[in-house]
């Protein structure tokens, strides 16, 4: 029994008792003063980023829960994720829900080939609205281009048919039917130029939206890389200080070191 050992024996276990307590109080607070500096870290980093400490209240993070967008521009909502190869040129478009969900969308023998990829496939909560407003604006123009895109075929295809008529037509043929002939090629050869400015009008507009998703895309990434950076960093940190180091009780301050002036400060 403890209370029936020596006094000296008792001393001696409550010494140890003490010793353990205190080491392990100072162990505990080494690691919550790594943590505290690894907290410091990761927000400094937002901060760089222009998140973090700098967010206004109320807004949206990376790490957020998705905005509340209409379900047919919701990438989210996708029961199936289907894209183009990136040799098509679509880069940023999955196929839109209504491919699956309906049995026959308008139309849908061209939809899947081309025009059905309309849903901006970033999802980044901080860029959802913003990117369901560009997928809104391309199921717009699809639509708009469909119809641009039938009618240039019919006009190519009549203008094929007249000008092989001028083509084979007789030499002997009264010069009334030549003109006619002529002047039907020039006007389907107008039509069709009229149609071709504005199928380029529309696939400058897609450019436009994809532009803007590339740079979403770029920023994301770059966001990303430096995340990964400072994990790295600190992950090596962490290994070559030794727990015990008055260093993970400094305070963290990154104009300190390159004493550069704070922003907004002369």
């Amino acid at each position: 029994c403890f209370w029936a050992a020596s006094p000296c024996t008792r001393v001696g276990s409550l010494r140890r008792a003490a010793m353990v307590g205190a080491e392990a109080s100072r162990s505990l607070n080494s690691t919550m003063q790594r943590a505290k500096s690894s907290g410091m870290l990761q927000r400094t980093g937002e901060v760089s980023l222009g998140g973090g400490a700098t967010t206004p209240e109320g807004a949206l993070t990376k790490y957020s829960p998705p905005p509340a967008v209409p379900k047919h521009l919701s990438v989210h909502a996708l029961t199936k994720k289907r894209k183009l190869p990136a040799s098509t040129g679509n880069l940023h478009g999955y196929l839109a829900e209504d491919y699956h969900q309906l049995s026959w969308p308008l139309p849908k023998m061209f939809g899947e080939e081309k025009y059905g990829h309309s849903l901006v496939d970033i999802t980044d909560p901080r860029h959802i609205k913003d990117c369901a407003g560009m997928s809104k604006r391309l199921v717009r123009l699809s639509y708009d281009q469909q119809i641009i895109d039938l009618e240039w075929r019919k006009t190519y295809k009549a203008l094929l048919d007249a000008e092989h008529r001028m083509a084979t037509l007789s030499t002997n043929a009264p010069q009334k039917s030549k003109d006619l002939i002529k002047k039907e090629v020039d006007g389907h050869m107008k039509y069709l130029l009229e149609l071709q400015e504005q199928k380029d009008t529309y696939e400058n507009e897609h450019q436009t939206v994809y532009s803007r998703c590339d740079d979403i895309k770029r920023t994301l990434k770059k966001e990303s890389d430096l995340e990964n950076l400072r994990a790295h960093m600190e992950r090596r940190t962490q290994q070559a200080v030794d727990p015990g180091s008055p260093f993970w009780q400094t305070k963290f301050n990154i104009y300190r070191s390159s004493g550069a002036a704070r922003p907004g400060r002369a």
